[in-house]
């Protein structure tokens, strides 16, 4: 295999791991919610502060500014399809 092919599949390898990483925290998140560990307010100001820093960050490429907003409306995504199960209030 040739040296490419080795970074290509590491790279794979580690968006893979990424992406559990992510479905694991979003899964916490839901959970700590429906326990009423913290307040939907709280976790909403969370995420949209750190979108605005993410933002507004000009040390962070197009690129990092871009998958760091698109996890955290990820998030946000998983909250609204867990309120939509009755999952969480």
């Amino acid at each position: 295999m040739s040296k490419i092919k080795d970074v290509e599949c590491s790279i794979e390898v580690i968006a893979g791991q990424i992406a559990a990483q992510q479905m694991l925290i979003e899964t916490i998140i839901v959970e700590v919610m429906r326990k009423k560990a913290i307040d939907e307010a709280e976790i909403m100001a969370l995420l949209t502060q750190g979108t605005d820093v993410f933002e507004r960050n000009e040390n962070m490429t197009k690129h990092e500014t871009f998958g760091a907003t698109g996890t955290l409306t990820s998030v946000l995504d998983t909250i609204k399809r867990a309120k939509d199960a009755k999952l969480i209030d």
